[in-house]
Protein backbone atom coordinates (compact mmCIF):
# COMPACT_ATOMS: atom_id res chain seq x y z
CA UNK A 1 0.00 0.00 0.00
CA UNK A 2 1.34 3.44 -0.92
CA UNK A 3 2.05 6.20 1.62
CA UNK A 4 -0.92 8.15 0.34
CA UNK A 5 -3.18 5.13 0.68
CA UNK A 6 -1.89 4.69 4.22
CA UNK A 7 -2.73 8.32 4.92
CA UNK A 8 -6.33 8.01 3.86
CA UNK A 9 -9.14 5.69 4.72
CA UNK A 10 -11.51 6.56 1.94
CA UNK A 11 -15.03 6.78 3.29
CA UNK A 12 -15.53 5.08 6.50
CA UNK A 13 -14.16 6.15 9.80
CA UNK A 14 -15.80 8.37 12.34
CA UNK A 15 -14.44 10.93 14.84
CA UNK A 16 -15.31 10.88 18.48
CA UNK A 17 -17.76 8.67 17.00
CA UNK A 18 -18.41 11.16 14.20
CA UNK A 19 -21.00 12.72 15.37
CA UNK A 20 -20.64 10.18 17.99
CA UNK A 21 -23.49 11.20 20.06
CA UNK A 22 -24.61 13.51 22.71
CA UNK A 23 -22.88 11.51 25.45
CA UNK A 24 -19.52 13.02 24.54
CA UNK A 25 -21.08 16.45 24.59
CA UNK A 26 -22.03 16.33 28.22
CA UNK A 27 -18.64 14.98 29.17
CA UNK A 28 -16.81 17.71 27.33
CA UNK A 29 -18.84 20.67 28.45
CA UNK A 30 -16.89 21.01 31.69
CA UNK A 31 -15.26 24.05 30.19
CA UNK A 32 -12.27 23.95 32.36
CA UNK A 33 -9.72 25.17 29.92
CA UNK A 34 -11.94 26.88 27.70
CA UNK A 35 -8.87 28.08 25.93
CA UNK A 36 -5.22 37.96 13.64
CA UNK A 37 -3.37 37.35 11.67
CA UNK A 38 0.19 36.02 11.06
CA UNK A 39 -0.23 32.29 11.67
CA UNK A 40 2.92 30.37 10.85
CA UNK A 41 2.34 27.65 8.25
CA UNK A 42 3.74 24.17 8.54
CA UNK A 43 5.87 22.08 6.23
CA UNK A 44 4.47 19.42 3.91
CA UNK A 45 4.48 16.79 6.66
CA UNK A 46 2.60 18.97 9.08
CA UNK A 47 5.61 19.39 11.35
CA UNK A 48 5.25 22.47 13.57
CA UNK A 49 9.03 22.59 13.94
CA UNK A 50 9.32 23.56 10.27
CA UNK A 51 6.67 26.25 10.48
CA UNK A 52 7.70 29.34 8.59
CA UNK A 53 9.26 27.54 5.64
CA UNK A 54 6.08 27.78 3.62
CA UNK A 55 5.55 31.43 4.55
CA UNK A 56 8.97 32.21 3.08
CA UNK A 57 7.82 30.81 -0.26
CA UNK A 58 4.99 33.32 -0.79
CA UNK A 59 4.83 37.09 -0.83
CA UNK A 60 1.30 38.15 -0.02
CA UNK A 61 -0.23 41.32 -1.44
CA UNK A 62 -2.51 42.85 1.21
CA UNK A 63 -5.60 44.66 0.01
CA UNK A 64 -8.83 46.19 1.32
CA UNK A 65 -12.14 46.49 -0.47
CA UNK A 66 -15.70 47.56 0.30
CA UNK A 67 -18.12 44.82 -0.74
CA UNK A 68 -21.74 44.25 0.19
CA UNK A 69 -21.64 47.24 2.56
CA UNK A 70 -18.61 46.13 4.61
CA UNK A 71 -14.84 46.53 4.34
CA UNK A 72 -12.84 43.34 3.90
CA UNK A 73 -9.14 42.79 4.28
CA UNK A 74 -7.81 40.14 1.89
CA UNK A 75 -4.59 38.88 0.37
CA UNK A 76 -3.64 37.74 -3.11
CA UNK A 77 -0.70 35.69 -4.32
CA UNK A 78 0.27 33.50 -7.26
CA UNK A 79 -0.42 33.13 -10.94
CA UNK A 80 -2.89 31.02 -12.91
CA UNK A 81 -6.48 29.89 -12.27
CA UNK A 82 -8.05 31.59 -9.25
CA UNK A 83 -8.78 29.85 -5.94
CA UNK A 84 -11.10 31.69 -3.53
CA UNK A 85 -10.27 30.68 0.06
CA UNK A 86 -12.84 30.89 2.88
CA UNK A 87 -11.47 30.17 6.36
CA UNK A 88 -13.11 29.08 9.60
CA UNK A 89 -13.00 29.81 13.35
CA UNK A 90 -10.78 31.02 14.99
CA UNK A 91 -8.43 31.52 12.05
CA UNK A 92 -7.98 33.95 9.15
CA UNK A 93 -6.62 33.99 5.60
CA UNK A 94 -3.33 32.77 7.07
CA UNK A 95 -4.56 29.21 7.52
CA UNK A 96 -4.17 28.76 3.75
CA UNK A 97 -0.46 29.62 3.70
CA UNK A 98 0.64 25.97 3.42
CA UNK A 99 -1.59 25.57 0.34
CA UNK A 100 -0.44 28.85 -1.18
CA UNK A 101 3.19 27.87 -0.70
CA UNK A 102 2.62 24.67 -2.65
CA UNK A 103 0.58 26.09 -5.53
CA UNK A 104 1.42 29.79 -5.97
CA UNK A 105 3.42 29.00 -9.10
CA UNK A 106 0.31 27.48 -10.70
CA UNK A 107 -2.72 29.13 -9.09
CA UNK A 108 -3.76 32.59 -7.95
CA UNK A 109 -5.15 32.69 -4.42
CA UNK A 110 -7.60 35.29 -3.15
CA UNK A 111 -8.06 34.85 0.59
CA UNK A 112 -10.13 37.30 2.63
CA UNK A 113 -10.53 37.60 6.35
CA UNK A 114 -14.23 36.75 6.40
CA UNK A 115 -16.55 39.34 7.96
CA UNK A 116 -16.13 39.24 11.74
CA UNK A 117 -12.51 38.06 11.64
CA UNK A 118 -8.98 39.41 11.42
CA UNK A 119 -8.64 42.84 9.87
CA UNK A 120 -12.06 42.84 8.20
CA UNK A 121 -15.11 44.70 9.52
CA UNK A 122 -16.94 43.19 12.47
CA UNK A 123 -20.61 44.05 11.94
CA UNK A 124 -23.40 43.02 14.28
CA UNK A 125 -25.34 41.12 11.62
CA UNK A 126 -25.03 39.46 8.23
CA UNK A 127 -23.46 36.13 9.21
CA UNK A 128 -25.78 33.82 7.29
CA UNK A 129 -24.24 31.86 4.38
CA UNK A 130 -25.99 33.77 1.58
CA UNK A 131 -24.82 37.14 2.91
CA UNK A 132 -21.22 35.96 3.25
CA UNK A 133 -21.50 34.41 -0.22
CA UNK A 134 -22.51 37.81 -1.56
CA UNK A 135 -19.39 39.30 0.11
CA UNK A 136 -17.27 36.74 -1.72
CA UNK A 137 -18.97 37.09 -5.11
CA UNK A 138 -18.68 40.88 -5.01
CA UNK A 139 -14.99 40.48 -4.13
CA UNK A 140 -14.53 38.30 -7.21
CA UNK A 141 -16.32 40.95 -9.27
CA UNK A 142 -14.04 43.65 -7.89
CA UNK A 143 -10.99 41.55 -8.76
CA UNK A 144 -12.48 41.00 -12.23
CA UNK A 145 -12.44 37.23 -11.79
CA UNK A 146 -14.98 35.36 -13.87
CA UNK A 147 -14.17 31.71 -13.09
CA UNK A 148 -12.72 30.37 -9.84
CA UNK A 149 -12.22 27.34 -7.64
CA UNK A 150 -13.49 27.51 -4.03
CA UNK A 151 -11.54 26.13 -1.07
CA UNK A 152 -12.98 26.26 2.45
CA UNK A 153 -12.36 24.94 5.94
CA UNK A 154 -14.54 24.58 9.05
CA UNK A 155 -17.30 27.23 9.28
CA UNK A 156 -16.09 28.66 5.98
CA UNK A 157 -17.79 25.62 4.47
CA UNK A 158 -21.48 26.62 4.61
CA UNK A 159 -20.82 30.02 2.96
CA UNK A 160 -18.67 28.27 0.35
CA UNK A 161 -21.58 25.97 -0.48
CA UNK A 162 -23.75 29.06 -0.89
CA UNK A 163 -21.17 30.62 -3.23
CA UNK A 164 -21.15 27.45 -5.33
CA UNK A 165 -24.94 27.51 -5.64
CA UNK A 166 -25.33 31.25 -6.19
CA UNK A 167 -22.44 31.44 -8.68
CA UNK A 168 -22.68 27.95 -10.17
CA UNK A 169 -21.95 29.32 -13.63
CA UNK A 170 -18.64 30.73 -12.36
CA UNK A 171 -17.48 28.16 -9.80
CA UNK A 172 -15.09 25.60 -11.28
CA UNK A 173 -15.05 23.42 -8.16
CA UNK A 174 -15.83 23.37 -4.45
CA UNK A 175 -13.44 21.83 -1.92
CA UNK A 176 -14.80 21.63 1.63
CA UNK A 177 -12.26 20.48 4.23
CA UNK A 178 -13.45 19.53 7.73
CA UNK A 179 -16.79 21.25 7.15
CA UNK A 180 -19.82 20.90 9.43
CA UNK A 181 -22.90 20.54 7.22
CA UNK A 182 -26.04 21.82 8.94
CA UNK A 183 -29.63 21.47 7.77
CA UNK A 184 -29.28 18.35 5.62
CA UNK A 185 -31.55 15.31 5.57
CA UNK A 186 -30.22 11.99 4.30
CA UNK A 187 -30.07 8.48 5.78
CA UNK A 188 -27.60 8.41 8.67
CA UNK A 189 -27.22 12.19 8.85
CA UNK A 190 -26.50 13.64 12.29
CA UNK A 191 -26.31 17.40 12.73
CA UNK A 192 -22.83 18.40 13.95
CA UNK A 193 -24.22 20.42 16.84
CA UNK A 194 -25.42 17.17 18.42
CA UNK A 195 -21.93 15.71 18.77
CA UNK A 196 -19.64 18.68 19.27
CA UNK A 197 -19.89 20.42 22.64
CA UNK A 198 -18.39 23.73 21.50
CA UNK A 199 -21.03 24.36 18.82
CA UNK A 200 -23.89 24.65 21.30
CA UNK A 201 -21.73 26.62 23.70
CA UNK A 202 -20.60 29.13 21.07
CA UNK A 203 -24.16 29.56 19.85
CA UNK A 204 -24.91 31.01 23.29
CA UNK A 205 -22.74 34.01 22.53
CA UNK A 206 -23.26 35.99 25.74
CA UNK A 207 -22.23 33.08 27.96
CA UNK A 208 -19.31 32.22 25.68
CA UNK A 209 -18.00 35.78 25.80
CA UNK A 210 -18.29 35.85 29.58
CA UNK A 211 -16.29 32.62 29.86
CA UNK A 212 -13.66 33.29 27.18
CA UNK A 213 -12.87 37.02 27.50
CA UNK A 214 -9.67 37.41 29.49
CA UNK A 215 -8.92 33.70 28.96
CA UNK A 216 -8.43 33.76 25.18
CA UNK A 217 -4.98 32.21 25.42
CA UNK A 218 -6.02 29.26 27.57
CA UNK A 219 -9.14 28.61 25.51
CA UNK A 220 -7.55 28.79 22.08
CA UNK A 221 -4.57 26.69 23.12
CA UNK A 222 -7.00 24.02 24.35
CA UNK A 223 -9.05 24.39 21.15
CA UNK A 224 -6.09 23.88 18.81
CA UNK A 225 -4.68 20.96 20.81
CA UNK A 226 -7.94 19.15 21.60
CA UNK A 227 -9.22 19.20 18.02
CA UNK A 228 -5.93 17.92 16.57
CA UNK A 229 -4.79 14.31 16.26
CA UNK A 230 -1.27 15.56 16.92
CA UNK A 231 -1.61 18.14 19.72
CA UNK A 232 1.57 19.89 18.57
CA UNK A 233 0.50 20.35 14.94
CA UNK A 234 -0.41 23.99 15.56
CA UNK A 235 2.68 25.65 16.99
CA UNK A 236 2.66 27.80 20.11
CA UNK A 237 3.75 30.84 18.10
CA UNK A 238 0.79 30.29 15.80
CA UNK A 239 -1.54 29.99 18.77
CA UNK A 240 -0.22 33.32 20.06
CA UNK A 241 -0.99 35.01 16.74
CA UNK A 242 -4.61 33.88 16.94
CA UNK A 243 -4.81 34.91 20.58
CA UNK A 244 -3.69 38.39 19.53
CA UNK A 245 -6.33 38.42 16.82
CA UNK A 246 -9.11 37.33 19.17
CA UNK A 247 -8.21 40.07 21.67
CA UNK A 248 -8.80 42.83 19.12
CA UNK A 249 -11.86 45.05 19.74
CA UNK A 250 -15.02 43.27 18.66
CA UNK A 251 -13.25 40.16 17.42
CA UNK A 252 -14.65 37.60 19.87
CA UNK A 253 -18.17 39.03 19.72
CA UNK A 254 -18.18 39.20 15.92
CA UNK A 255 -16.59 35.82 15.26
CA UNK A 256 -19.01 34.06 17.61
CA UNK A 257 -21.80 35.28 15.36
CA UNK A 258 -20.74 32.57 12.92
CA UNK A 259 -22.00 30.12 15.56
CA UNK A 260 -24.95 32.22 16.65
CA UNK A 261 -26.23 32.08 13.08
CA UNK A 262 -26.18 28.27 12.89
CA UNK A 263 -30.03 28.11 12.81
CA UNK A 264 -30.04 30.43 9.78
CA UNK A 265 -27.11 28.48 8.35
CA UNK A 266 -29.10 25.26 8.62
CA UNK A 267 -32.21 26.81 7.09
CA UNK A 268 -30.38 28.35 4.13
CA UNK A 269 -28.27 25.25 3.46
CA UNK A 270 -31.37 23.09 3.60
CA UNK A 271 -33.11 25.40 1.15
CA UNK A 272 -30.18 25.57 -1.28
CA UNK A 273 -29.55 21.83 -1.27
CA UNK A 274 -33.09 20.89 -2.26
CA UNK A 275 -31.58 21.04 -5.73
CA UNK A 276 -28.42 19.04 -6.46
CA UNK A 277 -25.24 21.08 -6.78
CA UNK A 278 -23.70 20.66 -10.22
CA UNK A 279 -20.30 22.11 -9.23
CA UNK A 280 -17.80 19.24 -8.67
CA UNK A 281 -17.01 18.73 -4.97
CA UNK A 282 -14.03 17.50 -3.01
CA UNK A 283 -14.63 16.73 0.69
CA UNK A 284 -12.03 15.50 3.18
CA UNK A 285 -12.09 15.25 6.96
CA UNK A 286 -9.89 13.82 9.70
CA UNK A 287 -10.54 10.42 11.24
CA UNK A 288 -10.15 12.07 14.66
CA UNK A 289 -12.61 14.84 13.79
CA UNK A 290 -15.59 14.91 11.41
CA UNK A 291 -14.87 11.50 9.92
CA UNK A 292 -17.21 10.46 7.12
CA UNK A 293 -19.67 13.31 7.80
CA UNK A 294 -18.07 15.52 5.16
CA UNK A 295 -17.90 13.07 2.24
CA UNK A 296 -21.35 11.67 3.10
CA UNK A 297 -22.80 15.18 3.05
CA UNK A 298 -21.02 16.09 -0.18
CA UNK A 299 -22.41 12.99 -1.88
CA UNK A 300 -25.87 13.87 -0.62
CA UNK A 301 -25.88 17.39 -2.08
CA UNK A 302 -23.72 17.22 -5.23
CA UNK A 303 -23.96 15.36 -8.52
CA UNK A 304 -20.19 14.77 -8.40
CA UNK A 305 -18.27 14.33 -5.13
CA UNK A 306 -14.99 12.70 -4.20
CA UNK A 307 -12.89 12.54 -1.06
CA UNK A 308 -13.06 10.60 2.17
CA UNK A 309 -11.45 10.34 5.59
CA UNK A 310 -7.81 11.11 6.38
CA UNK A 311 -6.25 8.64 8.79
CA UNK A 312 -4.45 9.95 11.90
CA UNK A 313 -5.71 13.48 11.34
CA UNK A 314 -7.80 15.90 13.35
CA UNK A 315 -9.51 19.16 12.46
CA UNK A 316 -6.46 21.18 11.34
CA UNK A 317 -5.89 19.35 8.06
CA UNK A 318 -3.70 21.99 6.39
CA UNK A 319 -1.29 21.86 9.33
CA UNK A 320 -1.58 18.16 10.18
CA UNK A 321 -1.55 16.53 6.72
CA UNK A 322 -0.21 19.23 4.44
CA UNK A 323 1.31 17.04 1.73
CA UNK A 324 -1.67 14.73 1.56
CA UNK A 325 -4.23 17.51 1.15
CA UNK A 326 -2.00 19.33 -1.36
CA UNK A 327 -1.77 16.15 -3.44
CA UNK A 328 -5.54 15.74 -3.33
CA UNK A 329 -6.25 19.37 -4.21
CA UNK A 330 -3.69 19.35 -7.01
CA UNK A 331 -5.18 16.23 -8.55
CA UNK A 332 -8.73 17.55 -8.21
CA UNK A 333 -8.04 21.00 -9.64
CA UNK A 334 -5.83 19.56 -12.38
CA UNK A 335 -8.57 17.21 -13.52
CA UNK A 336 -10.90 20.16 -14.00
CA UNK A 337 -8.48 22.64 -15.58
Amino acid sequence: MSDRQNNAVKEGTTRRGVLLGAGSVAAAVGLHAASTQAAEPTDAKGSPQAAGQTADKVELVHKRATVNGIRLHYVTVGTGPVVLCIHGWPQSHREFLPIMGEFADRYTFIAPDVRGYGDSDKPFDGYEPKTIAKDMIELMDLEKVQKFHILSHDLGGPPSVAVAYLASDRALSLSTIETPFFGLDYPGYVSPDVAYWHLKMHMNMDISRMLIEGREEQYLRHFFRDFAYNPEAVSESEVQEFVMQMRQPGALRASLNHYGYIPQMAAQTGELTKKKLTVPMLAWAGSASFGSHCIDSAKAIATSARGGVIDECGHWVFEEKTQFICDELGGFWGSLN
